[in-house]
């Protein structure tokens, strides 16, 4: 099912409800941004203020993702608030140019800076969703908070069980730094010996 379009003039005054399963493809959504192995549900209400429509609602599904500590996928939950605000396109092209510009701190307060253009009559809900599902993206996927990852030796999921690598040979990165501290520590104690 194609995702619905909405029409200005079938907006009510008390608002239109609307309540649809979304895939992937119908929001452009590519393996790179985010993986919905099935689809998500979409329940929104749109407002009419003018030629100004406001659009509250959810997405709820599930995204396939993988965790940086052991590298497995796993199904993680999603529920995003919905919220956007459009306005008609010649709106814009009659007020004053420079919100953007504008020098004096404070002017416009309350307005949305993140609003989105339509024009004609009918208002397109693509672009707003996607956004709204890739801004989403955790930065740093977990399976779960205490994922143990993987042994940086072996590559044992350290989940499933410890491995036979000894910790002395898991060295950090620091450990050249440390070995010059204790070289030089050796060095200034017989220094001080010899005097």
């Amino acid at each position: 099912m194609a995702l619905p379009v909405l029409h200005l003039n079938e907006i009510p005054n008390e608002g239109l409800s609307l309540s649809c399963d979304v895939h992937a493809d119908d929001l452009a959504l590519g393996p790179e941004d985010v993986r919905i192995p099935g689809g998500l549900a979409m329940s929104v209400n749109a407002v009419k203020a003018g030629t100004t429509v406001h659009v509250t609602g959810t997405l709820s599904g599930t995204a396939r993702r993988q965790c940086v500590r052991c590298l497995k996928e796993y199904d993680d939950a999603l529920w995003l608030p919905i919220v956007g605000e459009y306005q008609q396109d010649a709106d814009l092209k009659s007020k004053p140019a420079g919100r953007e510009s504008s020098e004096r701190p404070g002017e416009d307060e309350g307005t949305d800076d993140e609003g989105y253009v339509y024009t004609g009559e009918e208002i397109e809900l693509a672009d707003m969703l996607r956004e709204h599902v890739i801004l989403a993206e955790p930065m740093q996927p977990l399976c779960h908070e205490d994922c143990r990852g993987l042994c940086p030796v072996c590559g044992q999921d350290l989940n499933v069980r410890r491995c036979e690598c000894r910790e002395e040979q898991i060295q950090s990165p620091f450990a050249v730094l440390k070995q010059l501290r204790e070289t030089v520590k050796g060095q200034a104690k017989r220094t001080t010996k010899m005097k």
